[in-house]
């Protein structure tokens, strides 16, 4: 058998030829130059991915405006009418915002919330049909008021309720509910 001799890579480099070489003096600033890349890319791809981690646990935290609103239609549209009511209710606070229910020429103002769920179940009751279902709605909002209608009804009935909110901090709060 032949003898076995360890070569380091600069000696084997000196016996080949230049091109053979110049390949093996590339190779360890390439090699360099390789991980640097790899490092700056995945560090590059971990900083994007916390930045878009972050930004979708802040939109879930927070609800917009137009999502609050369109919860606000949910609850005022769906279920009966005592269901719609009892949702409705849960955006008035009449000690923060007076609400005045409009039915055609007639107003009144409430501060009290019993007085005011009593007239707006006589507002709503004159529809009260278990077949009834939303068939057109539109919300609006200026700054710090908005604006939401509600088209309600079935093959015999349809009712209009325009209903006018406005920000009071956090939350929207009806401040008058208008009967067409």
């Amino acid at each position: 058998m032949a003898d076995c001799q360890n070569v380091s890579a600069p000696e084997l480099a000196h016996d080949r030829s230049p091109e053979i070489t110049q390949v093996f003096l590339l190779a360890r600033p390439l090699q360099w130059f390789l991980g640097r890349m790899r490092r700056f890319w995945t560090s590059l791809l971990i900083g994007v991915l916390s930045v878009s981690g972050v930004a979708v646990a802040a939109d879930a935290l927070v609800n917009s405006e137009r999502e609050q609103l369109e919860g606000f239609v949910e609850v005022a549209t769906d279920g009966a009418l005592s269901d719609r009511l009892d949702g409705t209710l849960g955006f008035v606070d009449p000690a923060a915002v007076p609400v005045r229910l409009v039915q055609g020429a007639d107003a009144q103002e409430f501060t009290d919330r019993n007085e005011l769920a009593e007239a707006v179940r006589g507002a709503l009751g004159v529809f009260d049909s278990s077949k009834q279902e939303l068939l057109q709605q539109a919300v609006t909002v200026d700054g710090e008021r908005a604006t939401v209608t509600t088209r309600m009804g079935d093959s015999a009935y349809e009712q209009t309720v325009i209903y006018d909110l406005v920000r009071k901090g956090e939350r929207w709060l009806v401040r008058r509910v208008r009967t067409l």
